[in-house]
């Protein structure tokens, strides 16, 4: 099915005269190929601009150009290369005073910053975008709210993040924008899904939290299958098993654990990814694997730099297993890293909250 913006900008590509209008409508085709997990389809798009402009890159052009890399390498995982390209976009635009331009670029930074847990140059672009869209500026405010809605639901306010991620949603259908739709469906369940399992490792029930994650994620599962979005696919087995752990259903648990390869997660989940098939191998007897696949999480853990609450969630499983296989003082320790990274969570949550609330506040009604 192919969205109706993508439909618009093919109808502006093929029946302009503007140059500039044409290179911004065919990078906008390219970032939209990228969310969708269409690389290839974005890279030749991303190609002829350059070849059309050989020589010539005139700052507007070349400001989307960056900017259409950067969300490519962005869905390719490359963080790194991302950033460069989103930040040169940024200070191309901001230099040629491209405001329509700045604005897009501020609220794909705000979502790197998010992304790479840099919450106050997150609330920096936050300000910028939101603060400088135009109200029809569907592609900045969806994003930027998105960031927003994303941030709150993060810091364990969703009652708050919920009409930032309404703002997100009614942005990407004012211009069709499918693969954004995508996107925040996927977040809704992902980060209810971080709540929920966090709480199971910390022994809180949540069973009517975890039924509303279950439905979010066939939901935008079933959302993804109709509008042909493949860039979530290594995602969702991965929301299924932690549901499903947290159910008890170990055996399923272990069916979708299989379907993921963990080269094609971010590194940051790695470990988490590790303790979730050693506390399945465990519950269902296999305690042999359960203990070297408690070793991979412990090496991921080391290995690789997490967020807290990862951090405290890997320890608490791996707490779980090592008690049960009667092993107090690796328990003991693991506790205790639990209980420092809990505390920074927290921290971190509160930091987030003030932030976002006082933006929020200063922001035109």
């Amino acid at each position: 099915m192919t969205s109706r913006l993508i439909r618009d900008l093919e109808a502006t590509i093929r029946s302009t005269n503007d140059p500039l209008m044409w290179a911004r409508s065919m990078c906008r085709l390219a970032l939209h190929f990228s969310r969708q997990g269409e690389e290839v389809q974005a890279v030749e798009v991303i190609v002829t601009v350059r070849e059309r402009f050989e020589g010539s890159i005139g700052p507007e052009v070349a400001a989307w150009l960056m900017l259409a890399e950067g969300v490519l390498n962005f869905s390719k995982g490359d963080l790194a290369s991302s950033a460069d390209r989103l930040k040169r976009s940024y200070a191309i635009a901001s230099a040629a005073n491209i405001d329509h331009t700045k604005v897009v670029c501020a609220a794909w930074l705000a979502h790197m910053a998010l992304n790479t847990r840099r919450f106050d140059e997150m609330v920096f672009y936050l300000r910028e975008a939101l603060s400088q869209a135009q109200a029809d500026d569907h592609h900045a405010r969806a994003r930027a709210s998105l960031v927003v809605a994303d941030a709150f639901h993060y810091a364990g306010q969703f009652h708050t993040a919920r009409p930032w991620y309404e703002k997100a949603r009614l942005h990407a259908l004012g211009e069709g924008d499918e693969a954004a739709v995508s996107a925040m469906l996927h977040n809704v369940a992902a980060f209810r899904t971080a709540n929920v399992k966090l709480a199971d490792a910390l022994g809180t029930r949540m069973p009517e939290e975890a039924k509303r994650a279950s439905m979010e994620a066939a939901s935008a599962a079933a959302y993804d299958h109709a509008i042909g979005t493949k860039s979530f696919n290594e995602f969702i087995p991965h929301v299924n098993e932690q549901l499903l752990i947290v159910g008890g259903r170990y055996e399923e648990a272990l069916t979708q654990l299989a379907k993921i390869d963990v080269t094609g997660l971010p590194t940051r989940v790695h470990a988490v990814h590790y303790v979730d098939h050693a506390i399945c191998a465990f519950e269902v007897g296999d305690s042999e694997q359960a203990m070297r696949l408690s070793e991979s999480a412990l090496a991921a853990l080391e290995r690789f730099q997490l967020d807290p609450d990862d951090i405290a969630y890997v320890c608490w499983r791996l707490v779980s297993i090592y008690l049960k296989s009667g092993a107090p003082s690796d328990a003991q320790q693991l506790q205790a890293r639990a209980i420092d990274a809990m505390e920074r969570h927290r921290a971190i949550q509160a930091h987030i909250n003030a932030k976002l609330s006082e933006l929020v506040e200063a922001l035109p009604a």
